[in-house]
C-alpha cells in the first residue's frame, strides 16, 4: 500500500509541475511500459471498458485544466497521466482483489464419541445435540450469507429463526433446508436410508437436481441410498428422539438395527452365526450414560434366553 501511495503522489506532482527532470522520465518510462494490447481480465466486458475508460479521462481533463498557472501540457503528457491513472486503478482493484481471494477459512469439526450424547451451540445460537458416532462439519464463514453444515450420523437440532440466512444441512447428496424449526436428520453412511422428520415448522429436502418435498410437523421423509426412492410418513416422536434424552430406546428392533445401534453407541460388533438369533426382534430401554455394554447384553441374552461371549470389540451371540 506505501508502493501505491507513493505512486499517487508522483502523478499529482506530475499533473502539478512540480517534479524535477528525473521524476518526469520516471512517468514517461512508465507510460511506455504500460502494454495496452493484452486483455485485462478486469475489461473482459466492452461495456465496463468503455466507462472506466470514459471516467479516467474525465478526471484527467478536470485535472488539466485545473493545472496551476494554466501551463500548456503535451498530448503525450496528457496521455501519460491517463496510462498512470490506469495503472494505479488496475492496481488497487487487484490488491483488493487479491486480499479477498486470500481470506482464510477454518473448518470446525465435533464428534460425539461411542457412548456420547453431545449438544452444541452454533454460532447463530442454533442449538444440535449430536448422537453417539455421530460427526458435524461447518467452516468460519457459517452465517456469513447462509448457515451451512455437513453431517455424517445422527442430530437433531433447534434452528434459531432467520429468514436472511437460510439453514441448510448437507447429508450426501441430499439437503435439508429450513429457517427456523425443530427437526431430526439420521444420515448415517452404514444404513440403506437417509431420513429426516420435523418436530414443528418446515422443511425443505433437496437432492442434486431438485427440490423433492416440504415436511411439516410429524411428518417422516426416508430416502433410499440405492435407487433415490423416497416415502413419507408419520413418526412417533418419543421413540425418535428417545437418544436426544439419553436413552436407547428399541421397539421390535431387527438383529441388523440391534447391531447398528451398538455399534455407533458404544463402538462394539455384533455378529451371530444363528439364523434363528438373526430373524428375532429385540425391545430395549436402558439410559445409555448408565448402562455398559455388557450390562445391555446380559439383560438381553436373559430375556430371549441366547447366550453370548464377548472378545474385545466383538460381541458373539449364539
Amino acid at each position: 500500500m506505501t508502493k501505491l501511495r507513493n505512486r499517487f503522489k508522483l502523478l499529482r506532482d506530475y499533473l502539478s509541475g512540480k517534479t524535477n527532470e528525473d521524476r518526469r522520465r520516471l512517468v514517461d518510462d512508465w507510460y511506455h511500459s504500460v502494454d495496452d494490447t493484452r486483455p485485462i481480465g478486469l475489461w473482459e466486458e466492452e461495456g465496463k471498458k468503455s466507462a472506466v475508460k470514459g471516467e479516467i479521462q474525465l478526471q484527467v481533463w478536470e485535472k488539466i485544466n485545473n493545472t496551476a498557472g494554466g501551463k500548456v501540457i503535451s498530448l503525450r503528457l496528457r496521455l501519460a497521466a491517463a496510462a498512470c491513472i490506469a495503472v494505479l486503478l488496475l492496481t488497487a482493484s487487484w490488491l483488493f482483489l487479491g486480499n479477498r481471494h486470500r481470506e482464510s477459512i477454518t473448518h470446525f469439526t465435533i464428534t460425539a464419541s461411542p457412548g456420547e450424547i453431545k449438544q452444541i451451540l452454533l454460532p447463530d445460537s442454533t442449538r444440535v445435540w449430536l448422537k453417539s458416532g455421530t460427526t458435524l462439519q461447518y467452516s468460519s464463514r457459517y452465517g456469513k450469507r447462509a448457515r451451512r453444515l455437513e453431517l455424517a450420523g445422527e442430530a437433531f437440532f433447534e434452528v434459531r429463526k432467520d429468514g436472511s440466512r437460510p439453514f441448510i444441512v448437507k447429508t450426501g447428496s441430499l439437503e435439508t433446508k429450513v429457517l427456523g424449526t425443530a427437526f431430526n436428520i439420521q444420515a448415517y453412511s452404514g444404513r440403506p436410508s437417509i431420513q429426516v422428520w420435523v418436530q414443528h415448522g418446515r422443511v425443505q429436502v433437496s437432492d442434486s437436481m431438485q427440490v423433492l418435498t416440504e415436511l411439516s410437523k410429524g411428518k417422516r421423509f426416508e430416502w433410499g441410498r440405492a435407487d433415490g426412492h423416497f416415502h413419507i410418513d408419520s413418526l412417533d416422536w418419543k421413540q425418535a428422539l428417545a437418544w436426544q434424552q439419553g436413552i436407547l430406546l428399541l421397539e421390535s428392533a431387527t438383529f441388523s438395527e440391534l447391531a447398528f445401534e451398538l455399534k455407533e453407541i458404544y463402538g462394539v460388533a455384533l455378529v451371530t452365526s444363528k439364523p434363528g438369533i438373526r430373524g428375532q426382534h429385540y425391545d430395549a430401554k436402558f439410559f445409555i450414560h448408565k448402562t455398559s455394554v455388557n450390562d445391555l447384553i446380559a439383560t438381553l441374552a436373559e430375556v430371549h434366553g441366547i447366550r453370548y461371549s464377548i472378545q474385545g470389540k466383538t460381541i458373539t451371540l449364539y
